[in-house]
């Protein structure tokens, strides 16, 4: 296969296209909404086409339906969280909780200062990222797979989206060949550098680590990278005791160090960029209730969404003769206005019916998890594996998955959170996520004193089960913001 000067293969193929129909396109457009940006679409409709008609109806709009698919009432649907509630970040919430918040610091305060200098205070955080691309020496292709990157980032600017899945989604939607490899060198030397300090952390203790390493020096930043590191566990649950003996501190390093941490954001895409901080509070575009029966209920949230109806006086005025070539034209324009409500009608039945096919199989295939609220019993998933049980494409699947939330028992989700990387262990598939969750249970057991190499933590790992390479185990212990065994010797 010939290869270009930046090392991707160049291919010769025969593609067919197929002309989507006006309905087709409407669908793939409202699919692709969240419920509040769905809520618009439907007034704008109502807006412009005056045979289009709303009649209001009682609390939620969607439908409800159980476990073994009966259609049942609803029940009073719960109210929607003020944020995002990602079980990543729950006990770390809880320790954010506990911190005073007076200190007068802004933790964006570089980023608003780049963003005035620019003179444009109303951009979105998208383009606030994109701008600074241009500081780097970047090819055509490097700086396309930054703005899919870019495009992939939480609302909070963390990455949760595995690279693998970006560049499995960059080859079918985009016809972009990448690697994981060029994603964590893009990543590491690139988004990460960039500001706000801490945007493109895979999680909330690489995020907070990034900005550890950044705004400190010294004795300041060791501990704090030692803190986030090292303890993380006890940091997340707030054992601020634990934390003062393994540091060594006394109650003014402890304080000093509590300060420090203040002046940590969780969030740093949060300050920018318009109205960007109002996506703070979550709608959740589906519920999902279970109870000790193990029994499953699913609702579609669609807001307080019109029933949209064609106006009754439409029939009669089609019936009406057209004898003038004003009367024709009007009729002509009548009859397109009557094709397009009841089209855009037909298409919100359609999408309904993809968006409570699409979590049927979501749930089908995670089930465990919704019942539990382990994450470790996630399945790897896929978007075929998804497509496969709906008989969907992919492509749609993807439209569903994208920008929507999911409220369950154990929090609210985004749906691109289900689907996870595998691997294959003594003939059973199993999530990486498990694989990591053993590693980070390791390590925080293991003798402070005599860390344990990438050696023995292999062969620790594969007692419980998981037969991985010891550059696997090297890979995942950098994800989880784990130093190598010298670096965690006290």
């Amino acid at each position: 296969m010939p290869r270009n000067a930046q090392g991707q293969g160049t291919y010769q193929v025969q593609t067919q296209t197929q002309q989507l129909t006006p309905q087709q396109v409407l669908l793939v457009r409202l699919t692709e909404l969240p419920v509040n940006d769905l809520r618009e679409r439907v007034d704008k409709e109502l807006a412009d086409n005056p045979w289009l008609q709303g009649e209001p109806t009682e609390g939620m709009g969607g439908e409800d339906y159980a476990s073994n698919s009966d259609s049942r009432e609803h029940p009073e649907a719960p109210d929607a969280p003020d944020r995002q509630q990602m079980a990543e970040a729950a006990d770390y919430g809880d320790a954010y909780d506990d911190v005073d918040y007076g200190v007068p610091f802004d933790p964006n305060a570089n980023a608003d200062r780049r963003m005035r200098e620019q003179g444009d205070t109303s951009e979105t955080f998208f383009d606030y990222l994109v701008a600074q691309l241009g500081e780097y020496d970047l090819s055509e292709h490097e700086r396309e797979v930054m703005k899919y990157l870019i495009g992939s980032l939480g609302d909070d600017g963390l990455l949760r989206t595995p690279l693998q899945q970006i560049v499995d989604e960059m080859d079918i939607y985009q016809n972009v060949q990448t690697s994981v490899r060029e994603l964590e060198h893009l990543l590491t030397d690139v988004l990460q550098q960039m500001e706000p300090t801490g945007v493109g952390g895979r999680n909330l203790r690489e995020c907070l680590t990034l900005q550890a390493q950044r705004n400190y020096r010294g004795e300041a930043r060791k501990q704090l990278v030692t803190l986030f590191q090292r303890y993380w566990d006890d940091f997340a649950h707030l054992r601020w005791q634990r934390i003062q003996h393994n540091l060594r501190l006394d109650s003014l390093g402890l304080e000093q160090l509590r300060q420090r941490v203040r002046r940590l954001t969780p969030r740093p895409g949060g300050s920018i960029g318009g109205d960007h901080s109002d996506n703070h509070q979550i709608t959740p575009d589906f519920i999902v209730e279970t109870d000790e029966n193990g029994e499953i209920q699913l609702l579609l949230n669609e807001g307080d969404m019109p029933r949209l109806t064609v106006s009754e006086d439409a029939d009669r005025e089609l019936q009406m003769p057209a004898v003038s070539k004003g009367e024709r034209e009007a009729m002509s324009y009548l009859r397109r206005q009557v094709a397009s409500a009841r089209m855009f009608i037909e298409a919100i039945a359609q999408r309904r019916e993809t968006m409570l096919r699409t979590m049927w199989a979501i749930i089908r295939l995670q089930r465990p998890f919704f019942l539990e609220g382990d994450e470790t019993l996630l399945r790897p998933m896929k978007l075929e594996d998804v497509a496969r049980q709906t008989g969907q494409d992919i492509s749609t699947v993807s439209r569903v998955s994208n920008s929507k939330y999911v409220q369950t028992n154990h929090g609210v989700y985004p749906l691109r959170w289900f689907f996870t990387t595998g691997t294959t262990l003594n003939g059973d598939e199993v999530t990486v996520r498990r694989i990591l969750q053993a590693l980070r249970e390791i390590v925080d057991a293991e003798d402070r004193s005599h860390p344990l190499s990438d050696e023995r933590l292999v062969a620790l790992l594969r007692e419980r089960g998981f037969d991985v390479a010891r550059r696997t185990v090297a890979k995942y212990r950098t994800q989880l913001g784990i130093a190598e065994s010298r670096l965690r010797k006290n």
